[in-house]
């Protein structure tokens, strides 16, 4: 008997040792333990890319940037690689804030375009093989800096991206008159955006010296005019490429 009971005062013993000796997952390991099992990064899933961030599915993104790369997000949650452009336009537009509609979303874009943009002249020109609409828009949303080019270039990538028939146009616009009458031109870039068939014109630059610089408030806002033949403070006259009349 004496022998039973000095055999389990022994395996007590064992028992207790194996206890104190074994290691106690603490709630900080379980919570690092299940981190580390978290998803993270870029995803394929069924041939598609998804975006996770500390373990969470990140949706509806109009620019974002990963490792990189600039990708626009869907609202399913759905990558697509965007060029720099796009990317930073869609990123610059999740920084100014979404309105309740594309449309004012648009004209928030355009007023960031107009006042937002110190003017500056001299902004290099695009490499080889690089559209004037990517090289001046990545260069205004890098700088916050830019002449007609990179104020109509940003706004034209934003347009773009909220799923706008945008086009980048650079030409002319009046600047004088000859003493003959003719017309003197001046290079000038702007946007048009075309909306049920009909095209109006935006411009970020005319917006920002007729009424940031010059204080002008009986000029138009420079935001979804027409094209017109007789310019005057109110808006410019514009000219095409190849110095034609546009109207």
């Amino acid at each position: 008997m004496k022998g039973m009971k000095k055999w389990t005062a022994l395996l007590l013993l064992s028992v207790v040792v194996m206890l104190c000796a074994a290691p106690v997952l603490t709630s900080t390991a379980a919570s690092e333990t299940a981190s580390s099992t978290e998803k993270n990064g870029l995803i394929t899933k069924n041939g598609k890319l998804y975006y996770y961030k500390n373990g969470k599915l990140v949706k509806d993104k109009l620019g974002i940037k990963i490792d990189g790369n600039y990708y626009k997000i869907s609202k399913k949650g759905v990558c697509k690689k965007v060029s720099e452009a796009a990317g930073r336009a869609g990123i610059m537009l999740e920084k100014i804030g979404r309105a309740s509609t594309d449309s004012k979303t648009l004209k928030k874009a355009f007023t960031w375009c107009s006042t937002q943009i110190a003017y500056r002249a001299d902004c290099g020109t695009p490499a080889s093989g690089q559209s004037k609409a990517a090289y001046y828009s990545i260069y205004g949303f890098k700088n916050k800096k830019g002449d007609c080019n990179v104020m109509a270039a940003t706004f034209y990538q934003m347009a773009k991206v909220l799923g706008y028939d945008a086009k980048f146009v650079t030409g002319y616009i009046v600047s004088g008159y000859n003493e003959d009458g003719s017309v003197i031109l001046a290079k000038h870039a702007w946007v048009t955006i075309t909306i049920k068939g009909t095209k109006y014109v935006y411009d970020p630059n005319f917006a920002y010296v007729q009424h940031t610089l010059n204080n002008n408030a009986s000029a138009h806002s420079g935001y979804k005019m027409t094209y017109t033949k007789t310019g005057t403070k109110q808006q410019y006259i514009y000219y095409s490429s190849k110095k034609k009349l546009l109207k």
